[in-house]
């Protein structure tokens, strides 16, 4: 099968921050997938295409992969600009990429040679970007992947400014394209703030983790509780942090660390650094973004994995800790039910009490602990991305 694939998320391939995600890790192992047996080709928005040929010539994966040009000298020029201030300060990067988002949500002109170069195709897939518009006037049957709605939810369904690019992802959900959600949960949200999504047009397939998340040989040199994930409220990270101190000051315990992983967001740093200071920070291990390769071990040999967001559209490093073989402490919230199951334990993430007494239990209840981790390794097997690319064809082949 031909398939258009949207690969701008690819295009953070080499980066170390927050955007090596799980929307990133779903675009990069879909395609790894679909590319098995299909004929893909990529096209990318044009803010980020001179960072995805960058990409393509330095990866191996990616070398035969045909890239849709860019035709569009004015299209050109803001993505050779985003590229080039790259590695500048966050002032300057932040002012272009602002710039080049008012020029494509004001002045952009579509350009035919863009769209010349899509006739050959029927089918159109994207991970999570929504369309350009060459690729919407294109005669494309068109089938993306709807991670989440968290900013409709935060802002009770009304964008704060329609205009800005992250309010396309859902100003362009319509009645024709045909959607994908990872999670029941999702869809069915889908389906409440947009009642233009036909139910026969979107369906759930659940996210895999890679194959590397395996339990590493263990390590107990160090009791720790582990969490990774983006510093942003959503996250619930403060909550994690607040009665992790209660816990280990109610029951006197001094050997337990908690291990913090993941990218930054500016706007939440000094919210955590406020919190991080009210406590002892020697019992608080910063690890900052971490490396696809380091996390198994850290998993693995951590006492228990928590993760209290207050809403996810999948929950993917819940599935990774499973699937290492590290219990799980995570919201009975969204679509976390779904993932974790009876594996582990459940909590209301606003309820101080619930976290103390799951930290409790998993603390000091060594079979516990030991039959969640069993529990955690029997569940993910029931997750792959192999099995959610085949799902993605099946829906794709019922809708030609």
């Amino acid at each position: 099968m031909k398939i258009l694939f949207d690969a701008t998320e690819l295009s953070y391939y080499y980066d170390a921050s927050g955007h090596r995600a799980g929307v990133f890790f779903a675009a990069l192992n879909l395609f790894r997938e679909l590319v098995k047996n299909n004929e893909l080709t990529f096209v990318c928005n044009f803010k980020r295409y001179y960072f995805l040929k960058d990409v393509i010539s330095k990866t191996d994966e990616f070398k035969n992969i045909k890239l849709i040009e860019e035709h569009s000298f004015i299209n050109k020029f803001w993505g050779w600009l985003n590229y080039i201030v790259r590695n500048r300060n966050n002032k300057i990067k932040y002012a272009v990429l602002s710039l080049s988002r008012y020029y494509e949500n004001l002045f952009y002109i579509k350009n035919k040679a863009n769209t010349n170069d899509l006739k050959d195709y029927k089918i159109y897939f994207s991970p999570f970007n929504p369309p350009s518009r060459e690729v919407e006037e294109a005669d494309l049957t068109r089938f993306r992947m709807l991670h989440d709605i968290i900013p409709i939810l935060e802002n009770n369904g009304i964008p704060k400014n329609p205009r800005l690019w992250s309010w396309k992802v859902y100003n362009s959900i319509n009645s024709k394209d045909f959607y994908v959600t990872n999670s029941e949960n999702t869809r069915a949200d889908v389906l409440k703030y947009f009642p233009q999504v036909k139910e026969e047009n979107i369906r759930t397939t659940y996210l895999g983790a890679n194959e590397s998340f395996t339990p590493a040989p263990k390590n107990n040199s160090v009791k720790y509780i582990f969490s990774l994930c983006t510093l942003g409220q959503r996250k619930n990270l403060i909550f994690a942090i607040k009665n992790f101190f209660e816990f280990i000051k109610r029951y006197n315990i001094n050997d337990l660390y908690l291990v913090l992983g993941g990218g930054t967001w500016k706007k939440f740093e000094k919210e955590f650094d406020k919190t991080i200071g009210k406590f002892d920070k020697s019992k608080i291990i910063l690890k900052g973004y971490i490396k696809d390769e380091d996390l198994p071990e850290l998993y693995s040999n951590a006492l228990m994995f928590i993760y209290p967001s207050l809403y996810e559209g999948f929950g993917l490093p819940v599935l990774e800790a499973m699937q290492c073989g590290c219990p799980v402490i995570t919201s009975n919230v969204s679509s976390l039910p779904e993932v974790i199951g009876n594996t582990g334990i459940q909590i209301n993430p606003k309820d101080d009490e619930e976290l103390i007494e799951a930290y409790h239990k998993m603390y000091f209840d060594t079979f516990f602990r030991e039959l969640c981790a069993e529990r955690g390794l029997i569940k993910a097997k029931k997750f792959s991305w192999e099995k959610c690319a085949a799902e993605i064809l099946e829906f794709i082949k019922s809708k030609q």
